[in-house]
C-alpha cells in the first residue's frame, strides 16, 4: 500500500470523481458494498437474460457481470491483503 495525493472532483455521496496522478481521465469511487450491489444486480439480469430469446443480451448480460465480477474479486483480495473487513458478508448476496 502506498500514498498518495488525489484531485478530488467532486464529494458527491456515493459518486465522487477523482483524478489520480498520472491517469489521463478521472473516475469515480463506488464504495465496496454499492459494488457489490452492482455485482448482484448484473447476476439477475445474467439469469433472466438466459430465458430470453436473443443471444446479444445473454452474452452481453455476461459480458457485464463477470467484468463486476473481477471488480469485486480484486476489491475483495485488497481488503484482505491490507487486514480490513468487507462492508458486506462475503459470498452472499447483499439486500437491495
Amino acid at each position: 500500500m502506498k500514498k498518495i495525493e488525489i484531485e478530488v472532483l467532486s464529494e458527491k455521496t456515493n459518486c465522487p470523481v477523482v483524478q489520480i496522478p498520472g491517469r489521463q481521465f478521472p473516475g469515480i469511487v463506488i464504495q465496496g458494498d454499492s459494488l457489490k450491489n452492482l455485482l448482484n444486480l448484473s447476476e439477475e439480469i445474467a439469469l433472466l437474460a438466459k430465458g430470453a430469446a436473443s443471444e446479444d443480451l445473454t452474452e452481453t448480460a455476461a459480458e457485464l457481470n463477470e467484468l463486476l465480477a473481477s471488480y469485486v474479486g480484486n476489491y475483495e483480495s485488497t481488503m484482505q491483503n491490507c487486514g480490513k473487513e468487507l462492508p458486506y458478508p462475503k459470498g452472499l448476496k447483499t439486500e437491495k
